[in-house]
């Protein structure tokens, strides 16, 4: 399956089997019951906790990458070893470019990006890699976010602690970059997922590049 930005259509990236592309103008009833569904098809004995805590916490998220300005999310559903259920969700955003003159030096515009990560999260892993597509800013790092417990039927937010990598990519047709970010709760398979996002990272391509 391939995927690409709705406002830049040069860019495309591959998405491994077991993601799912959500329609982000999909009703949000819609959507969480054909969550449901595909959670029972594929985890069919799971417990119904497990799969409302997916649905629900997967929607929550959701919406709030939407009102970020998303224009790609998905979610994995995976087994990891001792058959535990583990979901993992990724977000592509197109970031415009900054104030000031524009620039076409992407190597110079990637340093910046991982300079400004490490002044704002000093407890993150920090650098700059080499993708197929071209030079990306690398930041992986721990949040907490706090889900309204009213999803959950629950007086108190919900907190739960999440691993997020995020890629600023500088696009080759002028100025912005695309950020990719991929967030899992489950850390403790956090060596998988690094597989599964190289992966993904490693597909990134030029239009035209993904025609031939």
């Amino acid at each position: 399956m391939s995927a690409a930005t709705v406002d830049l259509p040069d860019l495309w990236f591959e998405l491994p089997p077991g993601f799912l592309e959500f329609d982000l103008g999909e009703d949000p009833q819609s959507r969480m019951l054909r969550m449901a569904d595909a959670a029972d098809s594929l985890f069919a004995d799971a417990t119904q906790e497990q799969k409302f805590t997916l649905v629900v916490s997967g929607e929550y998220l959701l919406q709030t990458m939407i009102a970020a300005g998303a224009e790609h999310v998905s979610s994995c559903l995976l087994r990891m070893p001792g058959d535990r259920l583990s979901q993992g969700t990724l977000c592509v955003l197109v970031e415009p470019p900054g104030p000031g003159p524009r620039s076409q030096d992407r190597q110079g515009s990637a340093r910046r990006t991982a300079e400004q990560w490490g002044e704002l999260f000093p407890d993150a892993e920090v650098g700059l890699v080499m993708l197929p597509y071209g030079i990306s800013a690398l930041c992986i790092r721990e949040q907490e976010l706090r889900i309204p417990g009213a999803l959950f039927g629950l007086a108190e937010p919900v907190a739960t602690t999440v691993r997020q990598a995020q890629f600023c990519v500088p696009l080759r047709t002028g100025p912005g970059a695309a950020l990719f970010v991929f967030m899992t709760e489950d850390v403790e398979h956090w060596s998988a997922y690094v597989e599964v996002l190289g992966a993904i990272m490693k597909s990134v391509s030029a239009g035209t590049e993904a025609q031939t």
